[in-house]
């Protein structure tokens, strides 16, 4: 009995190691990350060797960063132009096996040099598994089929996320409703501004200069879109353009950031940095206020919220676990200096006795509570 309780405590020691291990394994697995961050675009001869990029990103023709047009009207420094004809940087899923996210840079866009309409069809980034499985944000989508109860129109910042695997839909959609030929939500055109999206493993969230402006309850980890790449400007469909304009200090984290953490990105504040601070004069920038907020998502803005992460995973996860480990153990211990009563002892010989009827009375019988109390502690936290 008492090695059998031994075997139980080794077994709960064993699967707390092997749970903190996987967990530390999911964050040190992911190459190119220093300190939780991996830099998309920041200087020329300062790239990721995890990043790739391509001048005809539907072809495949990829090329080296030295040979991409660098501009010296960065947002702080120099800043990479991408030239709306298949120009586009790409990020593989090697690097997004994390379960909780953040993406963040500076884009600004010149629209398109060619017709006007296709300007309406270009992609700030796309995260995508397949033609099932994706998530893209577009600057200025137009689409007056696309309309709400009152008849506005889709004329504006466009996030969806689609997901058609497993016999199930689901079709999020965010857009400001706009009156048609009169207003528009667009990305305004010539000027920078900063991009985030977050992935918490319960939401999605798009930020605009520092401001919420999208958010949609999501259920779902970055890696478990499975072997999922992302590209920035430009979606997976060929034949669509691609951006047009200048991105600059980019950057991709394994984690979520809180909203003041977006904001601190957004004010030129690396949230990073030990003691960082919203400056005391930061002249807000934002695009075009938004009569309602999405068809979709609360119209309210509110914090984000996302509890932070420990070892790469979700803090609520590690903790369920550790809770469930401490309950183990503590019922393994007890198990082990528990003694369960002695059954009663044999009548003498002559005396006067009567088989008990099954299920009453008696000694107890095999599997009876002792060992129901130690089949209820094996099994380790769930999954």
């Amino acid at each position: 009995m008492k090695q059998r309780f031994l075997w139980l405590r080794r077994g709960a020691a064993l699967a707390a190691a092997l749970a903190l291990c996987g967990a530390g394994w999911s964050a040190a697995a992911l190459a190119g990350y220093t300190g939780g961050r991996l830099q998309i675009v920041s200087e020329p001869g300062e790239e990721s060797p995890y990043v790739h990029y391509y001048s005809d990103y539907h072809t495949d023709a990829e090329t080296a960063a030295a040979e991409m047009t660098w501009s010296d009207d960065g947002r702080t420094g120099k800043a990479l132009t991408l030239n709306g004809a298949g120009e586009a940087l790409e990020l593989e899923y090697n690097q997004l096996q994390m379960h909780t996210m953040t993406f963040a840079g500076w884009y600004y866009w010149e629209g398109n040099a060619g017709a006007q309409e296709e300007m309406y069809s270009q992609r700030l980034f796309t995260l995508s598994h397949s033609d099932e499985l994706w998530l893209t944000v577009m600057p200025h989508a137009r689409d007056s089929s696309l309309t709400d109860e009152q008849g506005r129109v889709l004329d504006g910042v466009f996030m969806q996320f689609y997901q058609g695997t497993g016999g199930e839909v689901t079709d999020l959609q965010s857009w400001n409703p706009a009156e048609p030929g009169t207003e528009n939500y667009g990305l305004a055109l010539n000027e920078w501004h900063h991009i985030a999206l977050t992935m918490d493993g319960r939401a999605i969230r798009l930020y605009i200069d520092g401001r919420l402006w999208f958010e949609e309850a999501l259920i779902l980890g970055v890696e478990e879109m499975r072997n999922n790449m992302l590209t920035i400007g430009a979606g997976r469909w060929e034949g669509e353009p691609t951006f047009r304009g200048r991105i600059d200090d980019m950057a991709i984290y394994d984690f979520a950031m809180t909203a003041e953490q977006i904001a601190l990105l957004n004010a030129g504040v690396d949230p990073l940095a030990e003691g960082a601070a919203m400056p005391s004069t930061t002249a807000p920038s934002l695009p075009t206020e938004p009569t309602e907020a999405s068809t979709s998502a609360p119209s309210t803005t509110r914090e984000e919220g996302s509890g932070g992460s420990l070892f790469g995973l979700p803090a609520w996860t590690v903790n369920l676990i550790a809770v469930l480990l401490v309950i183990f153990i503590g019922l393994s211990i007890l198990l082990s200096v528990y003694q369960p009563p002695a059954p009663p002892k044999k009548p003498p010989k002559g005396g006067h006795s009567r088989k008990p009827a099954p299920g009453r009375g008696g000694a107890p019988r095999s599997g009876g509570k002792g060992e129901q109390a130690e089949e209820s502690g094996k099994g380790g936290p769930a999954e």
